[in-house]
């Protein structure tokens, strides 16, 4: 019974992320924010990424957009499998939650828009991190958590 009453909770996870990134995108595009400076550590750029992350593979070629993205569409269905694997052995699947809520989220926009929105930026001095959403926090917090998890099982 547990692990039944548990997966609301996965679901409540999912749909908080995935609603979270959403909204997020949905208002930097409705407001078209375009270098919007909050303070001199955080700001918020619109860009279309069509690569991966950091924009790697980025390209306006709509063919290697195309593998791309099913590529990542592949490697999501695995991830997903994998949950769902772990899930019923009774483990907890928080990472694989975060990643597929997040990367869904990402493949959406890669329907929608043609790439992912992306928009926060954090900078100091003269170094930025590449900019980055809300389903890419989602994705690298849940890789963190598989890999302490594999970590911890060995």
């Amino acid at each position: 019974m547990r692990k039944y009453s548990s997966l609301f909770w996965y679901v409540a996870l999912f749909l908080l992320v995935f609603t979270a990134d959403r909204a997020t995108k949905s208002f930097i595009l409705a407001h078209n924010f375009l270098q919007y400076k909050i303070n001199s550590f955080l700001s918020f750029n619109l860009v279309f990424n069509r690569g991966i992350s950091w924009g790697m593979f980025s390209s306006s070629n709509f063919f290697v957009f195309f593998l791309v993205s099913i590529l990542i569409s592949i490697i999501t269905l695995l991830i997903l499998l994998y949950g769902y694997q772990r899930y019923k052995s009774g483990y907890a699947i928080i990472g694989e939650t975060l990643i597929i809520a997040g990367s869904l989220s990402n493949i959406l926009d890669r329907i929608l828009y043609g790439g992912v929105i992306d928009f926060i930026v954090l900078s100091y001095g003269k170094h930025s991190w590449p900019v980055f959403n809300i389903a890419d926090v989602a994705i690298v917090i849940g890789i963190c958590i598989i890999l302490v998890s594999i970590w911890r099982d060995r």
